[in-house]
């Protein structure tokens, strides 16, 4: 049994990448509060404490020697900042533990968790000290006319603890604000997503063969882009499929004339009492077996063309080499025809094309040649590198040529030049274009040898693209 794997989804992946910045963020951002209330120096618990400190000095120091009056005052002080900060509930549960010494250094007050001894150093500074069995961030504050110093100190444990309740609901509103974006996000992306999804539909409800430009009730930048190019590719589908069918269709109609010629040559052959006659009839089928025979290479040789066009790849090889081992095999029907076949082309020529599709063009240009040249004729084919680094194949013939006004025909699919009499298909020129366009070269039509007949000219990029 096959397990379908489920396909991973751009709007899940788009959703869970903003979820997870704005989770990151959030988390940042709530570091960022718990270490700026705790940095050392500058943070806002430091200059809480630096503050309380100051203030209690104050108020110890305005009680003059009255020792009753100086605790008083101290409670009052006290009292007032814990309750300030109760009030706008940036903490919870606030205990302070501080000391008051005179100018002298003895002991004036302390409160009941504080230690005999000494528990900050120097004012202002702040530092870190272990009494009591806990770590206690301290500071010191003199009052303004110098009479009283005060020592602070803060568990180290509980100072984050004791602001919990502010740190909290800073940290609530901000997930809150996240919770919503993410919504608002996910609501967006849904809607976004749905001019996708009905192109989706819309594709997925077209019937095999619909190859009609696709209809969007609104155009969007982003969806833009991949409709026309889905309409230019169901463009080029059409007229892929007009041109299949135009070459079913010719093909049809081509080779129905050589099996109907082959039918009858047969049924003359059986039916035939002499031995002359059933001569004649045989060697009217083999003939009529040999162009049915020749047509179907040549459709083989242009689909094999059409295939060409989706390579991209191309090999660099010696075409100079190519070229000559393959006039070698030709030679023998050059010859057969009392024809002249020449090449003029360097030692070594390297050139970017399919060896195959290469062969095939230069095999159809050189055959073309030879059958409408006359016996007696010249072929030439030339093969030279050009300065603007291309590569020129030239075949050239002193035949009866092409007229002008038919040369933009020749390279048509099953056509032939009215008044022909050499037995065809009409595929040749045709493969030749289709092969040269696959190579992204340009192949024209001029002048032949002597003034007389026609050349070729095929011009290859050097390098594959």
């Amino acid at each position: 049994m096959k397990v379908q794997t489920r396909a991973p989804s751009l709007l899940r992946r788009l959703i869970l990448s903003q979820v997870l910045a704005m989770g990151v963020a959030w988390l940042a951002l709530l570091a960022w509060i718990v270490f700026a209330m705790l940095e050392f120096g500058d943070g806002g618990l430091d200059k809480r404490m630096l503050y309380f400190a100051k203030s209690l000095a104050e108020a110890a120091s305005g009680a003059g020697e009255d020792a009753d009056r100086r605790v008083q005052r101290l409670q009052a002080a006290e009292k007032i900042f814990v309750d300030g900060f109760a009030e706008f509930k940036s903490t919870q549960g606030y205990q302070p533990t501080y000391q008051v010494f005179n100018q002298a250094g003895v002991l004036m007050y302390q409160t009941p968790s504080a230690p005999a001894q000494a528990m900050a150093l120097q004012d202002g500074v702040f530092s870190q000290r272990a009494f009591s069995d806990h770590n206690w961030r301290t500071v010191a504050a003199t009052s303004s006319d110098g009479m009283l110093r005060v020592h602070i100190a803060e568990r180290t444990d509980q100072r984050l603890a004791a602001n919990w309740r502010m740190v909290r609901n800073i940290g609530l509103s901000q997930l809150l604000i996240c919770l919503w974006c993410i919504v608002v996000i996910w609501v967006a992306a849904q809607r976004g997503f749905r001019p996708l999804k009905a192109l989706a539909s819309q594709l997925s409800a077209r019937k095999l063969g619909d190859v009609q430009p696709i209809a969007v009730a609104h155009r969007y930048a982003e969806t833009a882009p991949i409709v026309d190019e889905l309409n230019a590719l169901l463009a080029r589908e059409s007229a892929r499929l007009e041109a299949e069918r135009n070459f079913l269709a010719d093909a049809a109609h081509e080779l129905r004339t050589p099996l109907a010629a082959i039918n009858a040559q047969a049924h003359a052959m059986l039916n035939a009492q002499q031995a002359d006659a059933k001569l004649l009839a045989a060697n009217e089928l083999q003939q009529g077996i040999e162009r049915v025979s020749h047509l179907m290479t040549q459709l083989l040789s242009i689909a094999q063309a059409e295939s060409l066009a989706a390579q991209t790849y191309r090999a660099q090889i010696d075409v100079a080499e190519l070229v000559r081992e393959h006039l070698a095999v030709m030679a023998g029907l050059a010859r057969a025809s009392k024809i002249d076949l020449s090449l003029d082309a360097p030692t070594q020529l390297m050139c970017a094309v399919d060896r195959a599709g290469f062969v095939s063009m230069l095999d159809n240009l050189v055959s073309n040649a030879i059958a409408y040249t006359q016996s007696g004729g010249q072929v030439v084919v030339c093969l030279k590198a050009q300065a603007d680094d291309t590569v020129q194949l030239q075949v050239s013939d002193d035949g009866p040529g092409i007229s002008p006004d038919v040369q933009a025909r020749v390279f048509e699919r099953f056509y032939r030049v009215p008044g022909t009499t050499r037995s065809g298909s009409g595929l040749g020129l045709s493969i030749v274009k289709r092969i040269a366009e696959s190579h992204q070269a340009v192949i024209t039509l001029g002048g032949g040898l002597h003034g007389k007949g026609v050349g070729v000219l095929v011009s290859l990029p050097k390098m594959s693209t």
